[in-house]
Parts: C-alpha cells; structure tokens; sequence
C-alpha cells in the first residue's frame, strides 16, 4: 500500500505542477496576444489612414477637375508603387470614378460612401485580408469627394502568427521544463522505484528486451507485468511499424513532387494575361528584367516596343467589348506569330501591348516595330468596322538598351512616351525615344 500511495503521490505531483504551469502560461499567452493584436491592428489603421490622406492630397486637383483619365492613372500607381492593394475613388455625387486594380472587385464596403464615422474597414478581397480607410477629400470647405484605400494586412498576420508560435513554443517547454523538475523531485521521495523507471526508460529508448524484475508488494507485481506485456508487444509491432513508416515516406514523396509540378503550373498561370494568353504585366516585367540581366553581362543591345491600338476605343464603342476582346485576341496572336522565339509579347492592360526583342540595335528596332504595325493590320483587316473608312491600326514607341536607358522602368517610360508622341503625330506611326536631356545623362 505504501509503494501505491508513493507512486500515486509522484504522478499527482508533477501533474498538478504541469497544470499549474500551464494555467500560467496560459494566461500570460492571452494577454500577450490580446497586447499584440491590439497593437499590430492600431499599426495598420495608422499606416492605412497615412497613405490615404497621402493619395487623397495627389487626387484633390484631378477631382476637382473631374479628369477620370487623370485618376484612374493615380490609382494605378498608387497599386502599382504606393503600397496599396485598392484604390476606389468616389466623385462629389459619391459615385464610383475610378477603381484600381479593376480585376480586383471593391465588393459592397468599399464599393459605397461609408456612413456615418466607419471610416475603417478589415475584410478580405479576392482572397486577400486587408484594411481599408476612407477618406473625404476636400478642397476648403467643399467635399470634391473620397476614397477608399485598402493596404495588404498579410505580412502583419503572418508576423503575428510567427509571434504566437514562438510564444506558443516557449509555454510548452516552460511547463515541459516545469513538469520534468516536478518528476525528479517527486522521484527523490520514491528511491525503490529508481530500478522501475530504468526498465521503463530502457523499453522507451527501444530497447524492447528490457524486462522489470517482478518482485516487491502486490502493487509493484502488477506493474512489472503489464510492463514486460507491453514491451513484448512493441518488440511484436516493431517490423510492422517500420513497414508502415516506409510506405508513408514514399507517399510523401510522391505528393511532395505532385504539390511542386502543381506550384510550377500556377506560377506560370499567374503570369498569362487570361485573354490573350501572352505575358501579362507581371510576366514581361519578369522577362525584362531577365533579358536586361543577361544583356549588362554580355554586352548586348536589347529593344523595347510599346503598342497602343489605333481607333480601339470606337471600336469597343460600335461592337461592344464582346467584339472588342475578340480584336485583342487576335493582336496578341498576330504579335506573336510575328514575333521570334527569344522576343517577349506582353499585354500591359487595355489596349496597350509591350515586347522586348533582345540582341538587336535601334535600325533593327524600328523596323521590327513598323512589321508589328503591319502585322496588327493584317490582323485586323476582316473584323467589323465602326465606320465606313474606319479600321483598328497601331502605333509604337520604341526605347533601345542602352541608348535610352539602363533599367527597365527607365525603359518602359521612355517608350510609353515616344509612344505618345506617335500618337499624337497620326496613327500608324512609330517614333523612337527621343534623346535623354544632357542632366538626364549625367
């Protein structure tokens, strides 16, 4: 009876201390995480609202003009290079005037003038959780109008989760530590038990031919025989145990290179424009990138051409934008069977399309670019007209590496402008970008 009562007494022990321990822990975790979020939601509020009012200023004049155009490009590069994942600008009447990006949905929060004081918003868009802010922009006393400017929470949540883990590690291994100095001071109280706890360690490192002598009171048999029981069986399962381990290492395998061909595709997905299955924005930004790294290195010229469709806008207009996603497809497709292998066919958004063609010099280029012209021509010959003499053309602008610039927004706004002015001389013309002023070359 009294080995029992001992050996009750050491489990009761480290039982109630490892209880103990973990109600404290407990409870600190909670106040930590309450603290935390807490402070990382205040955080964000903070960061959203300052780059609200920070957009807000940079679209007063351009509401106050009532320039759409002007805004919807404000909000673009706010998205793009500003931090934000959404920008939604409401005119004085409170309507929607631009969104950006617009394949994300503002969905019907930030979709609406916010009433009353709920200026401040966490939801999640196309997957995403993010926190929003509104703010009225004003001009004097006069409203022009609003926005709603949602910021990517993402890093912050992750941030968070990181903490817990971390703080969820330490509570474990502080009542883990706690439990095991419990264990041995109960233990110092239960000295003929030592010869036990050796067997009974002995079987728990695997060495399953270990056996408990049985002897000493009643209490003390029975345990020795459940224990050599129980070891026997572990010895019994070991083979079957290693078996089972085999098949679930080679079922991880085998899903392992399932999930990594799986990541492999959608990263390739992620970076198709889904109409006209050519490189979307973030794709030939990639490849521009990886041509101009390879070009520094060897030496090699490399050619930007920026395209803009000719009468798209009136096109779009007559047909509808059924009609008018049939026309991109079938540029995307005519730019790329023009194109060579090593050359790049992006669409940017809209109707604007972008290549690189590597390893070529400015006479090439040009050419190169009045033969995409052609071909968009070509392409566009039979499709409806909105008018009697009216058809869908091009023009370009073509920026050359590294005559008009070393890195590639250098590039690409060098050619977005002698894109531009092709524009603006008539359509089907193609203009290389003119000449960097004398301090932009120092």
């Amino acid at each position: 009876m009294a080995s029992g009562l001992w050996g009750f007494m050491r489990v009761r022990i480290t039982v109630f201390a490892a209880g103990g321990a973990a109600v404290a822990a407990a409870a600190v975790l909670v106040a930590a995480d309450l603290l935390g979020t807490r402070e990382a939601d205040s955080a964000v509020e903070r960061a959203a609202r300052t780059v609200a009012v920070s957009v807000a200023e940079r679209l007063e004049r351009p509401l106050a003009a009532g320039d759409r155009d002007v805004l919807v490009k404000a909000a673009r590069r706010v998205t793009e290079h500003g931090g934000a994942f959404l920008v939604v600008v409401f005119d004085h009447n409170r309507r929607v005037a631009a969104a950006e990006p617009a394949a994300t949905p503002p969905g019907p929060v930030l979709g609406t003038w916010p009433t009353g004081d709920d200026d401040q918003a966490e939801l999640t868009l196309g997957g995403v959780h993010v926190q929003a802010n509104f703010q009225v922009i004003r001009n004097g006393g006069d409203d022009l109008g609003g926005l709603w400017l949602a910021i990517d929470r993402r890093s912050i949540d992750r941030t968070l989760e990181r903490s817990r883990g971390t703080a969820l590690a330490f509570a474990a291994g502080f009542v883990a530590l706690w439990a095991f100095l419990a264990w041995l001071a109960a233990g110092r109280l239960m000295r003929p038990f030592d010869e036990f706890g050796e067997t009974v360690a002995a079987i728990g490192r695997g060495e399953l031919t270990a056996r408990q002598a049985i002897r000493g009171p009643k209490e003390m048999r029975l345990l020795a025989e459940r224990v050599n029981r129980m070891a026997e069986q572990l010895e019994g399962t070991r083979a079957e145990q290693t078996r089972l381990a085999g098949e679930l290492d080679a079922q991880v395998r085998d899903r392992t290179r399932q999930l990594e061909q799986a990541n492999r595709l959608l990263l390739n997905i992620s970076h198709k424009d889904p109409l006209t299955n050519i490189e979307n924005r973030l794709g030939f930004e990639r490849e521009l990138e990886k041509y101009l790294s390879l070009c520094r290195r060897s030496g090699q010229p490399l050619a930007v051409i920026m395209m803009d469709l000719d009468g798209f806008k009136a096109y779009n207009d007559t047909w509808g934008h059924p009609a008018g996603d049939q026309a991109l497809i079938a540029v995307g497709a005519a730019l790329k069977g023009r194109a060579r292998a090593s050359d790049t066919v992006g669409r940017l958004g809209g109707d604007e399309f972008c290549i690189v063609i590597p390893s070529t010099k400015p006479e090439r280029a040009i050419a190169a670019a009045e033969g995409f012209v052609a071909a968009i021509v070509e392409a566009t010959r039979d499709l409806p007209r909105p008018g009697a003499n009216a058809t869908l053309g091009a023009s370009a602008g073509v920026a050359c590496f590294p005559e008009d610039g070393e890195e590639a927004a250098e590039l690409l706004a060098r050619a977005d402008a002698a894109l531009y002015r092709a524009k603006a001389a008539g359509k089907g013309r193609v203009f290389r970008a003119a000449p960097p002023l004398p301090d932009q070359q120092a």
